[in-house]
């Protein structure tokens, strides 16, 4: 409540020095007012009134553009920026609006070309870099990516995420030996440690760690790299145990099934592989493929039941109602589930068949039947007609 009472007065101060013609009087406050809220209209109006009362036209056609931001007209708003460019070409504040506008409405590309030319204009725009690595990392283009890191260590030598972001560039493009040249992060290392087979390296890294006496992001961290090189190792119950620990800390994700499955893949257990391939491939959004996996486990084991409803939900949601209802019966066949009762009876009462809706406990009331009695009758008496 405070904070509004301190708002308002601030804006009625401001409203009283614009009214008196004390244009910078009044555009301090109004300043101060977005420091607080950011996206308040009033305010930015007023800024940008200011502005074009006093004729700087660069700065009002950047205010103009707040504006538009603050109601969603990106495309204004990069119009805007682009005048007020038009009149300053080497401002770095215009600039570095116009690059971060062009990513928020997706024109990567675009985007690109102005974060290169800011930094052209400030070589220790260090935002800059972090932002040319994740847009060209949405462009598939690792190499860019990695260039454009090297050229940020180049000027900020002792800039610990941004050898560590090298590091992941290195990593993901499969060169350990430059990945482990510049990373500082300890699990960092231990993940490329154990991607190149480096595992004995890896496992001294981890015993300088209790698991107890790390934090919680460490501590998930811990646990799946500690699997990992229980794997590697070939120790595959004690790789499973590992992970368990890491699901009590993190819930089941998809890198937890994935690693699962690759266990029991080389335990030979083929349904305990499909079962959590599956899960995997559901967490990431891969239906089909999860439906693939969920069916292989089906032949593997035709009458588990977590198999079962997990085929008849995804069926569900690609709109195969018929196949869904033919996996939920199995289940209901099992040990007539509940939920699968309550699914299958209001299925056929909406298919029009209430004697099979009654099996599964849908009470169907008296006029319905009569209704249906009477449809038979007059179909009847055209069909003899």
């Amino acid at each position: 409540m405070s904070n509004i009472t301190q708002l308002e007065k601030m804006h009625q101060t401001a409203a009283s020095l614009y009214e008196n013609k004390d244009l910078e009087g009044a555009l301090k406050i109004y300043e101060d007012i977005i420091k607080i809220i950011p996206n308040d209209e009033v305010a930015l109006s007023c800024i940008m009134d200011i502005y074009l009362e006093q004729g700087d036209k660069f700065n009002y056609y950047l205010s103009r553009a707040n504006v538009n931001i603050a109601q969603n007209k990106l495309e204004y708003a990069i119009n805007d920026t682009k005048k007020a460019l038009d009149l300053d070409m080497d401002n770095v504040n215009a600039r570095r609006k116009l690059a971060r506008l062009y990513k928020v409405d997706n024109k990567n590309l675009k985007a690109i070309d102005e974060f290169i030319k800011l930094l052209e204009l400030s070589p220790s725009e260090l935002d800059a870099y972090f932002e040319l690595v994740d847009l060209y990392m949405k462009e598939g283009a690792i190499e860019s990516a990695i260039s454009i890191a090297k050229k940020g260590l180049e000027e900020f030598k002792d800039e610990i995420n941004l050898r560590n972001m090298l590091a992941q560039l290195y990593f993901k493009a499969n060169d350990f030996k430059e990945a482990l040249k510049v990373v500082e992060d300890d699990f960092l290392k231990i993940k490329i440690l154990l991607q190149d087979e480096q595992n004995e390296e890896a496992n001294e890294c981890l015993k300088k760690y209790d698991s107890k006496k790390l934090n919680e992001i460490q501590e998930k961290s811990y646990h799946i790299l500690k699997a990992q090189y229980l794997y590697n190792t070939k120790n595959f119950k004690e790789a499973l145990e590992e992970i368990d620990k890491y699901t009590k800390i993190a819930t089941c994700d998809a890198i937890s099934f994935q690693m699962k499955a690759l266990i029991y893949e080389e335990m030979e257990d083929e349904f305990n592989a499909h079962l959590n391939w599956g899960f995997c491939f559901k967490l990431q959004g891969k239906l089909d493929d999860a439906i693939v996996e969920f069916t292989h486990a089906y032949q593997v084991n035709p009458n588990d039941k977590t198999v079962l409803i997990e085929l008849a939900k995804l069926y569900m949601q690609n709109k195969e109602r018929f196949v869904a209802i033919e996996f939920w019966e199995k289940v209901y066949a099992i040990d007539k589930d509940e939920q699968a009762k309550e699914i299958l009876a209001e299925f056929y009462y909406s298919e029009g068949n209430f004697e099979k809706a009654e099996q599964f406990g849908k009470i169907v009331e008296k006029k319905e039947e009569n209704y249906s009695g009477l449809i038979d009758k007059i179909m009847e008496f055209f069909t003899k007609k």
